[in-house]
């Protein structure tokens, strides 16, 4: 009976994992293991139609300037609870070269609770090419209540994708109905 519970137990968490709420807008940093350094790190996952979709927002240093990209993401939820999040397209930069096209990053995350705070804590690799070797690191992210202030979300806003991500419409309209009373 005590090994069936256990047996239960190790199938279900995994399940547990996947009916969390990934959605909404998350912030941290992305190290990177070549470099040694560490970046500022959004993203934001909204569902729809039974998908995920996302969008990402970093900012790299380079020569002391500081430097932005905004990329669309696939997000996925894997049968171990994993979150899948993968590189689709780069929307919008301020980079001084134009970016190879074939590099993509692949992120595998954990969804984690700790003390009433939801992080998402995880490796991540690009791929290689011809000319690039894959850079690998760790991602370490907190989900925000508040992202009025986010660079994700005011990038979004700029180039007409801030309605692509439910949290930040919802919070939009939020906003919009206090400014209204």
């Amino acid at each position: 009976m005590k090994s069936i519970k256990i047996l239960l137990a190790a199938f279900c968490f995994p399940m547990s994992v996947i009916c969390q709420d990934i959605t909404g807008l998350w912030i941290g940093t992305l190290y990177n293991d070549s470099t040694q350094q560490f970046y500022d790190y959004e993203i934001g996952i909204s569902k729809e139609k039974g998908k995920y979709v996302g969008f990402s927002h970093t900012w790299f240093l380079i020569d002391n300037k500081k430097y932005f990209g905004v990329k669309k993401l696939k997000v996925k939820v894997a049968s171990d609870g994993k979150i899948i999040i993968e590189d689709d397209e780069l929307l919008f930069n301020n980079y001084p070269v134009q970016p190879n096209k074939d590099v993509r990053q692949l992120n595998i995350l954990s969804l984690e609770k700790n003390d009433n705070q939801y992080l998402l804590n995880g490796p991540f690799v690009t791929n290689p090419t011809k000319k690039f070797s894959p850079l690998t690191g760790k991602i370490s992210l907190k989900k925000k209540s508040d992202f009025s202030q986010m660079d994700l979300t005011l990038h979004l806003q700029n180039i007409g994708k801030g309605k692509e991500i439910s949290s930040i419409n919802n919070e939009t309209k939020q906003i919009v109905k206090a400014e209204r009373e």
